[in-house]
């Protein structure tokens, strides 16, 4: 069992409103904001306003630890 597992469901809230950077593959970067936990499957779901040229793109990420 990983740190992960390990969790409780207060522990998974702690993350709700913190800012995160994800490095993905093809050394992509992501940074945004944790807006809601699933403690049971261990997913994090957040969200990026970012600007490509002058038009405001969203981009949700979902964060899945095995």
């Amino acid at each position: 069992m990983n740190d992960w597992q390990r969790k409780s469901p207060l522990d998974w809230q702690g993350y709700v409103d913190k800012q995160v950077k994800v490095a993905a593959a093809e050394k992509h970067e992501y940074e945004g904001w944790v807006l809601t936990v699933d403690p049971v499957s261990a997913n994090l779901l957040g969200i990026k306003i970012a600007c490509r040229g002058s038009v405001p793109v969203l981009l949700y990420i979902i964060i899945i630890f095995n």
